[in-house]
């Protein structure tokens, strides 16, 4: 598992807001500084580094933001997360190119590609990003190489190398999917380092990695930002839910603005470093990238003392190419405030360095904080193992606490209870293994010296020089004479003391927690029982006390879980009542602008007489307003209107053929002259001239060759001898007719392939007195071959399928005048004539 410090476990609650303003003092007072720590003989130091120079920003950013979508990213959390991915998208450079990607099990892009911050394309990645459900858990070395992928996908070849390479992760940090050991962070930096991409990262979450990601931006030259607590709604504190979540949201705002800032500084990379100075053991042993926004920390060790001046030289690659660095500084003297610096070196010597969470002069000094925060466990813990009588537990941790901070008064006090209590129970005569040691010559007892610590009111223990001499404490002189049953009694009474006062102060603790953490105050309730229960020198009296006191209290804190369960559970729903109204408000409005833009094109292509495509609009308004009326009756209006419309011309034509055809019957009426006559040649002259047209009876467009013309010949004549074939494979039986009919044969393999069948496939045939073709036509229905036929192309004969055949196909033409000529009517003609006549040889006759 990774080498997490002895503060990891407190690391996921702090904010580290306080980055930039030290920051900006480490910038303003030097450029290097030096603090010490000396124990032992051993110098233990912290150098911080800052990059001198005038360039403070790159020219331009490639950023790949990488958003957790895992299952823990719900609700607040979300929400202020994408707020501070919309502010940094406001607020990155126009130069800037970013690409959107989601995290949980695996890594989604959202964007085709690099864009603009403000681009049409990342709006449409974020609004898909908003509807994608938080799902899994994280997989984060998953994520940051398909980063460093995406990255280098994203480099134009022969392109310039000034752009800075970023990845800004937005998430707890927290990789259960895949969990970093040593060795794969180890890889996973490497990784970083060799591509130049530095790591910034959003911590957000119900918990999170911070010792993770601040790893990963000290040893990339990143940054961290921690979310700040969260507010939550509090009717009796008067804040309510609105309230709450908007000032969750401007939280989220100034980090993701933050964020944006922290892109456009300057990273350099270490090319060689040089240390003109022995400092002995230096970690990290990799030197970390130095950013201009922010100081660099490297902490080590050496035996003796520090040199008066320390030099240290850089060459790195900056924005503006290749840059050195020069530092000069005098190490501060030694203070018992840095003493924090040993436990983090001893930690530090494990892995290298690997581990430092040391992001700048702020990471430091949080880690110092947490540090010493663990140190007054450890001394708490000491006091209580004094308290139920377990001294050499309670020696052994304050030993532990003296190796990291040699001044620490209180395991200094702890250490010399211990002392004394040994020496008030040792057995007069000694053990029996133990040697015989020559007698002392015995000291006046008031010259004893008196004890220098004593446990005030509140249990906590500190030094102030030489007590006063008090016959009631712990640690006064040990009477010899017979009292020793009284001083028992008296450590007894004020080990009650201080377990009443620390009850008490649970109880206070409790009642102020209990509405904000019932569960955790309901935990620390059953840990007071347990110590309670479990202590040994306690009254039957003072025990039932103290237990009462603490069961109401348990009491009390459950009844508030409750309340609370269920007031979260009233505002859970509250909001998801809230969101699912805002969802379906903002769906009604969507389908009323859609329905309106539909409703509008339909109009216009009314107006344009398109009543066609003015249905289908109208088809498609109605499928988004199933149950609306202006759908329907668009639909039934476009249909009355294209029959109008129809009608209309049908009625214009009507008129028009009307009238033309009446101007074609008066035109009939015309008389016309048998000059010059029409003379029709002789029978025999017809005959002759249809003889000579069945050459060109059918017409092939497509030339045909003289290998091609013998083929056909040849298919047409009948078989010269039965085809009978019994079970034989299909090529065979095609060979056989290529040498027997001398016409070349091919199997199209490809064109059967596409099909499945083989040219081996068994064919069984008997065949006899057809002719070529009909037996190949027989034979290529045959059971397994139906999709197989023949074409005559390329001046050989192909056994294809079907479907190519088709692709293949001649074109010929055919006279079809007689089909289409029209028949001359004569009727009118020879009704014309015999009226003519009639009317004429009546008139004759009479």
């Amino acid at each position: 598992m990774r080498n997490y410090l002895l503060l990891a476990t407190a690391w996921c609650g702090v904010a580290l807001l306080g980055f930039s303003t030290i920051t900006t003092q480490a910038l303003a007072e030097d450029s290097a500084r030096v603090v010490t720590y000396q124990n032992q003989q051993q110098t233990y130091y912290a150098l911080s580094l800052v990059p001198q120079g005038e360039v403070q920003q790159n020219k331009s950013a490639s950023i790949v933001v990488l958003f957790d979508t895992s299952a823990s990213q719900q609700g607040v959390y979300r929400e202020s997360a994408l707020a501070a991915l919309d502010a940094l998208f406001a607020n990155l450079r126009e130069q800037d190119r970013v690409e959107l990607l989601a995290v949980d099990l695996g890594v989604q892009p959202m964007t085709d590609g690099q864009g603009a911050p403000r681009s049409e394309g990342l709006e449409d990645a974020v609004k898909q990003l908003r509807r994608q459900v938080p799902l899994g858990s994280t997989d984060m070395v998953a994520a940051l190489k398909t980063a460093v992928q995406h990255l280098n996908d994203s480099e134009t070849p022969g392109g310039s190398t000034t752009q800075q390479r970023s990845i800004v992760y937005i998430g707890d940090g927290i990789s259960i999917a895949n969990l970093l050991d040593s060795s794969t962070l180890e890889e996973v930096l490497g990784d970083l380092r060799d591509s130049r991409t530095n790591v910034t990262s959003f911590a957000i979450g119900p918990k999170v990695d911070a010792q993770l990601l601040a790893v990963l931006a000290n040893h990339t030259g990143g940054n961290l930002y921690v979310q700040p607590e969260m507010v939550w709604s509090d009717v009796e504190g008067g804040i309510s839910d609105q309230r709450a979540q908007e000032e969750n949201l401007r939280n989220a705002q100034i980090a993701g603005k933050q964020l944006a800032d922290w892109t456009s500084a300057a990273v350099y990379w270490p090319k060689s470093v040089d240390y003109a100075t022995n400092l002995g053991q230096t970690y990290p042993a990799v030197m970390p990238p130095l950013r201009s926004d922010r100081d660099t920390i490297l902490v080590g060790s050496k035996s003796g003392s520090l040199p008066e001046s320390v030099h240290l030289s850089l060459e790195a690659e900056g924005p503006q190419g290749r840059v050195s660095f020069r530092w000069e500084a005098q190490p501060e003297p030694s203070q018992e405030d840095h003493a924090f610096l040993s436990a983090i070196i001893d930690v530090a010597k494990t892995d290298e360095g690997i581990s430092l969470p040391t992001v700048g002069s702020a990471g430091l000094a949080e880690a110092a904080r947490l540090v010493g925060a663990q140190m007054d466990q450890l001394t708490q813990l000491a006091q209580r193992a004094i308290s139920v009588g377990d001294h050499q537990a309670a020696q052994r941790i304050a030993q532990a606490v003296l190796r990291s901070d040699p001044g620490n008064t209180q395991a200094r006090t702890v250490q010399h209870v211990v002392a004394q209590a040994d020496l008030s129970s040792d057995d007069p005569f000694g053990d029996l293994s133990d040697p015989v040691e020559p007698a002392e010559e015995k000291k006046p007892a008031t010259k004893v010296p008196a004890a220098e610590v004593l446990a005030p009111a509140d249990g906590v223990l500190v030094l102030q020089g030489k007590a006063p001499k008090d016959d009631n404490s712990l640690l006064a002189e040990v009477a010899r004479d017979g009292v020793f049953l009284d001083q028992v009694e008296q450590e007894r009474r004020v080990f009650e003391e201080m377990l009443m006062k620390e009850v008490q102060n649970t109880v206070l603790d409790a009642r102020e927690r209990m509405t904000s953490d019932p569960q955790q105050v309901i935990q620390d309730l059953k840990l007071s029982l347990e110590g309670v229960s479990r202590a040994s020198d306690l009254s039957a009296a003072r025990r039932a006390q103290l237990l009462d006191k603490l069961q109401n209290t348990l009491k009390e804190a459950r009844h508030r879980a409750v309340l609370k369960d269920e007031l979260d559970r009233q505002r859970e729903e509250e909001m998801a009542s809230s969101q699912a109204r805002k969802l379906l408000n903002e769906r009604l409005h969507r389908s009323i602008e859609r329905k309106k833009q539909l409703m509008a094109r339909f109009n216009a292509l009314i107006d344009e007489k398109r009543y066609l495509d003015a249905e289908e609009v109208a088809q498609i308004t109605e499928e988004v307003d199933s149950q609306g009326v202006t759908p329907r009756v668009a639909t039934i209006w476009s249909r009355h209107k294209r029959a109008h419309y129809l009608q209309q011309v049908a009625r214009t034509a009507r008129h028009a053929a009307f009238f033309d055809t009446m101007y074609q019957v008066e035109l009939a009426h015309i008389p016309f002259p048998d000059v010059p006559p029409i003379i029709y040649p002789d029978a025999d002259e017809w005959e002759d001239l249809t003889n000579r047209r069945k050459k060109y009876a059918s017409v092939d467009l497509s030339a045909s060759s003289k290998s091609e013309e013998r083929i056909q010949s040849i298919l047409r004549e009948p078989l010269k001898a039965p085809l009978q074939h019994d079970e034989e494979p299909l090529n065979e039986i095609i060979d056989q007719l290529k040498e027997e009919y001398d016409i070349p044969i091919v199997i199209d393999e490809a064109a059967l392939d596409q099909l499945a069948i083989s040219p081996e496939t068994e064919v069984t045939v008997n065949l006899s007195n057809i002719s070529l073709r009909s037996a190949l036509n027989l034979m290529l229905k045959k059971p397994g071959l139906e999709d197989l036929t023949y074409v005559l192309d390329q001046e050989v004969l192909q056994i294809t399928t079907s479907e190519k055949a088709n692709e293949t196909l001649k074109v010929k033409v055919y006279p079809v005048a007689d089909l289409v000529l029209p028949i001359i009517n004569m009727g009118g003609m020879g009704g014309m004539g015999g009226g003519m006549g009639g009317g004429m040889g009546g008139g004759m006759g009479g």
